[in-house]
């Protein structure tokens, strides 16, 4: 999507240009902080302007049951499912973690909520033959610090963790290089960043759909 469909003020759609962003998908590409660094904006108008281009790439269709099962069969590779790496909540599961729309998982403390984020920001990177997607992950901190400690640790024990993935393989994925990790202190950060997400995969989705290529 070009940049002058956004609704926003003349000088900001002149700092983004400056900035050389070329598209709505470019703009969403990037964290708050960085916009600001390549464009010199404020915050507000950093902020402002993520949240325009969110919108305009939701817009308002709204689908009914069958159109959403209808678009299951005409394009199955987009509702599959995520694998876990374990066969026993795979199965469970049905086959994985559904792609559509958001899994809320909910535990007390110590339950092993993160782990499984974690690990699910690993099995994402698998090729799909063995559950993944072939993609990277954005992992939302909430915590004063990434657990970048239980993160390696997951990585290094993969191979004796993924017995199904031949080691040849999983050596040649780059885990550590394909999670994007962004800090949301408060609530409002997180639907925000949440927002941008569901939005940036709804125009990924309708690139696909039209055979247009990314850009």
């Amino acid at each position: 999507m070009d940049l002058d469909q956004l609704d926003l003020n003349p000088r900001i759609t002149a700092a983004i240009k400056k900035g050389r962003l070329r598209s709505v998908k470019e703009v969403l590409c990037y964290s708050g902080p960085d916009l600001q660094r390549l464009t010199s904006l404020s915050t507000h108008d950093v902020q402002h302007l993520l949240r325009v281009a969110a919108l305009l790439l939701q817009g308002s269709r709204v689908l009914t049951a069958l159109q959403l099962f209808q678009q299951r069969e005409s394009f199955p590779e987009q509702h599959q499912r995520l694998s876990l790496g374990c066969p026993v909540l795979d199965q469970f599961l049905g086959g994985g973690l559904p792609l559509e729309g958001i899994t809320d998982l909910a535990g007390r403390s110590s339950a092993g909520k993160t782990q499984l984020g974690l690990q699910l920001c690993l099995t994402v990177q698998f090729p799909r033959q063995y559950g993944g997607l072939e993609a990277g992950a954005v992992y939302i901190c909430t915590e004063d610090a990434f657990p970048s400690k239980r993160l390696w640790q997951l990585i290094e024990q993969q191979q004796q963790l993924r017995t199904d993935v031949p080691g040849e393989v999983i050596q040649k994925i780059r885990f550590s290089n394909h999670i994007f990790i962004e800090h949301a202190a408060d609530v409002v950060s997180v639907c925000f960043c949440s927002h941008m997400a569901q939005c940036l995969g709804l125009w990924c989705r309708d690139q696909a759909q039209l055979n247009i290529p990314p850009g």
